[in-house]
């Protein structure tokens, strides 16, 4: 499983208007923090991200990014799901199955990573939430997570 933050989002409300600024290695943005670190978020998303069993009655692997908004108290809102890439699966069992089934799965595997994903995200504790110019705000963050199969 592979953690990292891609990018983050500011969220200012100017005049009544609601404006988006995309922040990266901005000196006077800090990032939101899972308290802890990075360290303290891969070791919650290994002890509790689960690959999904049909997942792996096919060895599937993927990745998906999960979005979501670290509010200015540390809690977490507004999760989705975003790209999802299915990288891996036992070619032999899955070109068995019928062309429309096997379609089908893809978007199951889709569905069941993003699904998972959003459980994890869900039970995760307030986070340290971002500042920007010395002022707490509220940050869209994205979350690739990474789902390998246990059993390979």
């Amino acid at each position: 499983m592979g953690v990292a933050a891609q990018s983050a989002k500011v969220t200012h409300v100017k005049n009544g208007v609601i404006e988006t600024q995309t922040l990266l290695n901005d000196s006077t943005f800090t990032p939101p923090q899972f308290r802890g670190g990075d360290k303290a978020l891969m070791k919650f998303l290994a002890s509790n991200l689960n690959y999904p069993e049909l997942a792996a009655s096919y060895h599937v692997e993927g990745r998906v990014v999960m979005h979501f908004f670290v509010n200015t108290d540390g809690s977490i809102s507004d999760i989705s799901a975003g790209e999802c890439t299915i990288d891996r699966f036992n070619t032999t069992k899955f070109t068995q199955e019928p062309e429309a089934k096997q379609k089908e799965l893809k978007e199951q595997f889709a569905l069941l990573f993003a699904k998972e994903g959003a459980r994890v995200i869900r039970k995760m504790r307030k986070w340290t939430p971002a500042q920007l110019n010395g002022q707490v705000v509220r940050v869209k963050f994205n979350l690739p997570l990474r789902f390998e199969d246990p059993n390979k």
